[in-house]
């Protein structure tokens, strides 16, 4: 009897039926902060800026309206696994938070990234002083500290805490490739955990998502080589981990090699005086970039490794040779002196390809690491003699409160950037077009109207903001540009017959453009700020 009755209790007593109530809370911990994290850095309304270039390629493949007779969508794709990732989505789930969500999933992998990174360097932190580091790391990544920064010292200062040089940066504020860039903060995680095949993972990773951070991706594969091997005099693991990270990598050099590599060496001078000159300026040329800021963010950096300099010796809980603090300096190091060096060797060569490997592009983690690396030096050091953990609970609770209301601002400003966006001057005429498009239809738009494409699932001519970067695709892109240029800009309604000779069969104008008055265009849609025309009969 009583075998028979511990044998009849033995089923709800199993552990194997019970959630980890510690698995449970750590998730619970994880979503609700990286949620905070999101709102309160907040993101742009869909589609803004490089979103109108990156998600045309996949959105195209997925049938979205009829993109996919778009000339732009059909030139080499530069980021061919982002643009899968947005097919698939689209296919799968056609609804666009799914891309908020996205973007939320990368700042959460960002945001424990940082936060894993400096724990690792004060181990012995108390809760509450973790929770009001979390905190502190909301509140310098928000959105309202950004609009506070730049009404104070200006707009080019506003990601002075998060942000590289040269207006590049990992997060942002839109869904695009360079948001993968969080998992070379990942890998820096994992590898200062030891977990050394991951961290070269998801450097390759990041790579796949955006070749531009294969030069980032090389540096820190060399660095993690060499302390590898300094901490476990294991030559044969080092290269080993060095000679998969290049096996890996090989898919990506071809793809690169076959977007970016020149056809003819003058089409391709052409074509990088162009993406230097005309389309990117902002990003290539040094004295474009190059002011208060900057020197500011290299103070940042410097004095991230004053602080690890002078830490390298605390005692690390992994083991090994080196210090977790040691070998983060060297991750630091290094790299910003390779900045250093290739920006110094571009400013006084001017050489254009050097310029658009953007090699300060490595800036984009390294200021945001350094800057976070001084937050936790103050939070865990500086502070120590602070009596947080005096106040417990209460501590944890200030710190969430204060997430949650820079999480509330963020929130705000999303929907002032929505209802702003919803509300422009061509809203009306774009919902028209997206409604009433054929297919066969291409349309020429001002060169300025970026969001047209994505916003209406039409074809257009071309525009400024997106572009392709085959030598050959860039100078007709450069053509295009001209040609539309030339024809808004005109007075006169001859224009028209090369635009429609061009495989143009409809225009967009201001109301009131001359060309609304030509012989041969009628009139398909207008209202107080554009109309829609098309040609009548063939040019």
């Amino acid at each position: 009897m009583g075998d028979q009755s511990a044998g009849s209790e033995q089923p709800h007593t199993s552990p194997t039926h019970k959630p980890d109530p510690g698995l449970l809370q750590s998730l619970v911990f994880v979503i609700l902060w990286a949620a905070i994290f999101t709102l309160a850095y907040a993101q742009s309304p869909l589609y803004t800026s490089n979103q109108n270039q990156y998600f045309l390629h996949g959105l195209a493949q997925a049938g979205y309206g009829n993109l996919r007779a778009d000339w732009l969508a059909n030139t080499l794709d530069p980021t061919p696994v982002f643009s899968k990732l947005i097919e698939t989505s689209w296919q799968l789930l056609p609804w666009r938070p799914v891309f908020y969500l996205y973007f939320g999933i990368l700042a959460g992998i960002y945001l424990f990234s940082v936060f894993g990174i400096i724990e690792q360097i004060w181990e012995q932190a108390s809760q509450p002083r973790r929770w009001l580091f979390l905190s502190l790391l909301v509140v310098l990544h928000s959105a309202a500290l950004r609009y506070l920064i730049s009404r104070t010292l200006g707009v080019n200062w506003d990601y002075l805490l998060d942000g590289g040089v040269a207006n590049q940066r990992l997060l942002g504020t839109v869904l695009q490739p360079s948001t993968f860039g969080v998992l070379l903060v990942l890998s820096i995680f994992l590898f200062l955990r030891r977990s050394y095949v991951w961290a070269v993972v998801f450097l390759l990773a990041a790579t796949y998502f955006h070749p531009t951070y294969l030069l980032s991706a090389g540096v820190l594969t060399a660095i993690y080589m060499i302390l590898f091997f300094v901490d476990s005099r294991d030559l044969r693991a080092a290269l080993a981990l060095g000679v998969g990270a290049l096996m890996g990598v090989i898919p990506i050099l071809w793809q690169v090699s076959a977007t970016f590599g020149g056809t003819a060496p003058e089409l391709s001078a052409a074509a990088r005086k162009t993406l230097v000159n005309l389309r990117v300026p902002h990003h290539a040329l040094i004295a474009n970039w190059l002011d208060a800021s900057v020197w500011v963010k290299l103070g940042f950096v410097t004095l991230a490794l004053v602080i690890l300099w002078r830490s390298q010796k605390q005692p690390a809980g992994t083991g090994g040779n080196l210090s977790v603090s040691a070998k983060l300096f060297h991750i630091l190091f290094w790299p910003t002196l390779i900045v250093l060096i290739l920006t110094a060797v571009q400013a006084s060569t001017g050489n254009l390809e050097l310029a658009l490997i953007f090699p300060w592009r490595l800036s984009t983690w390294l200021v945001p690491l350094s800057m976070s690396l001084v937050a936790g030096w103050l939070m865990f050091s500086g502070l120590a003699r602070v009596p947080l953990e005096r106040y417990g609970r209460g501590a944890m609770v200030t710190s969430l409160l204060l997430g949650i209301i820079f999480a509330g601002a963020g929130a705000y400003k999303f929907g002032v950037s929505w209802q702003k966006e919803y509300n422009i001057d061509e809203r009306t005429m774009l919902a028209y077009v997206q409604a009433n498009q054929q297919p066969g239809e291409v349309y020429l738009t001002p060169i300025d109207m970026q969001d047209f494409r994505l916003e209406t699932g039409a074809p257009a001519f071309v525009d400024f903001k997106s572009i392709p970067y085959k030598d050959v695709e860039v100078l007709e892109w450069k053509r295009r540009v001209q040609l539309a240029r030339s024809f808004y800009a005109s007075d006169k309604c001859a224009p028209l017959d090369q635009i429609a000779a061009e495989g143009v069969t409809h225009l967009v104008l201001p109301t009131g453009h001359h060309a609304s008055e030509c012989f041969g265009v009628e009139q398909v849609y207008l209202d107080l700020f554009w109309g829609v025309y098309r040609f009548s009969q063939a040019k």
